[in-house]
């Protein structure tokens, strides 16, 4: 059993943020419908690297789906997503806002003929405010939301996160939604509308960092892998690479200046509390700097031990050997058919009684078209055939 198995989402998003919550609800068990237009969805060609024809941009996002292509353009391939809208619990797009109401497939028509339904729209800047219509892409929703200006070296240029996490945090968002909206109709009867926004979803994440600049209305200032309210929690540099420690409070900072053979540093009144830390940075710093370059990275991690959080600086490859990695199922293979043996990042819900899934690889360009008109809307083969000659499908 598996907790959404008798849930129908129908995907016509593409990209990042859409397909990643698509593909968490597919996890989760749900039958994920993915519409690509005749030209597809754009990551298909975001490479390389590619694997079998596909990019692994692609399909790091695209699994336990089903793939078809409709081609919005014509008037049967609107009815067919139209009738599929009625056949489903969830829908999501990530259209720019008043797209689909052009074709017939906004939230208001298919309501009325699926009161049902859960309609969730991802969009740049959400669907109401001045700047709604505004396209928008994880790289300017980083720049104009604020992370980019807190990220980086203090004396540096701004710099954006590694990944899409504007992308990956409002796709997460839009996994909460829908599933709060799915278990609200369990009482009403009633689907409803789900406005994402990436630049909402942005602020959200800011956090702490945004709670400073409301509180103290001083601009936050970039300290790189350091950290606005907590010293030292940074990354320092050993004989033969690099470690981050994290020391959250006074007592972890005792067991600190044990572990680098200076322990009068936590009696001593411009570190003895975090607050004076914070103040003291500028001094407290330069001093710990050279210890750490006495050892190496494992020597660090053997002495500090479980005394206070720390861990080395890993590269993928690094990360991907770890055994835990694997303990903890984050990485796992799916039989794919140009690929073969396709290595995935695991699902990080981990729940003991309705365990998540890997049932179905990426889809390939329209493998599942016939499948799923013929399954879901009961068309003939031969009518298949026929709106495929017309470019209807593919």
């Amino acid at each position: 059993m598996q907790p959404l198995q008798n849930i129908r989402v129908l995907d016509l998003s593409r990209v990042l943020a859409g397909p990643y919550c698509t593909m968490v609800l597919g996890d989760l068990g749900a039958e994920v419908i993915k519409v690509e237009p005749p030209e597809g969805d754009e990551t298909r060609g975001w490479g390389p690297p590619f694997a079998g024809g596909e990019s692994a941009y692609y399909l790091c996002v695209n699994r336990n789906k089903r793939g078809i292509v409709v081609n919005l353009k014509t008037d049967e391939g609107r009815e067919i997503l139209r009738n599929l809208a009625l056949q489903s619990d969830v829908l999501v797009e990530n259209f720019r806002p008043g797209t689909l109401k052009k074709f017939g497939l906004d939230f208001e028509t298919l309501h009325d003929l699926n009161p049902g339904l859960v309609y969730c729209s991802i969009s740049g800047f959400g669907q109401t405010g001045s700047l709604r219509d505004k396209p928008g892409y994880d790289f300017m929703i980083q720049a104009m939301g604020g992370i980019m200006s807190v990220t980086g070296e203090p004396d540096g240029e701004p710099m954006k996160v590694g990944v899409a996490v504007a992308d990956l945090f409002a796709g997460q968002n839009a996994v909460i939604a829908i599933l709060a909206a799915l278990q609200a109709r369990t009482f009403t009867g009633k689907g409803q509308f789900i406005d994402i926004a990436l630049f909402d979803s942005e602020l959200g994440w800011l956090a702490n960092v945004a709670s400073n600049f409301l509180i103290s209305g001083k601009n936050p200032k970039r300290y790189g892998n350091a950290h606005a309210n907590i010293v030292p929690y940074q990354s320092f540099q050993a004989s033969d690479g690099w470690l981050v420690v994290a020391v959250g409070n006074d007592k972890q900072f005792e067991a600190f200046c044990k572990v680098v053979e200076k322990p009068e540093l936590a009696n001593d009144e411009r570190f003895s509390t975090n607050s004076a830390r914070v103040q003291n940075r500028e001094i407290l710093i330069p001093m710990l700097k050279p210890i750490f370059m006495r050892r190496s990275v494992s020597d660090w991690l053997a002495l500090i031990g479980e005394q206070f959080p720390c861990g080395s600086i890993n590269d993928l490859g690094q990360v991907f050997a770890m055994p835990h990695v694997q303990e903890r199922e984050m990485l796992v293979q799916m039989e794919h058919p140009t690929i073969g043996a396709l290595p995935l990042v695991g699902s990080p819900l981990k729940m003991d009684g309705t365990p998540v899934s890997y049932q179905l690889p990426p889809p390939l360009m329209g493998q599942h078209t016939s499948e799923v008109l013929q399954n879901v809307l009961g068309f003939s083969e031969v009518k298949v055939k026929e709106l495929a000659e017309r470019g209807c499908v593919m």
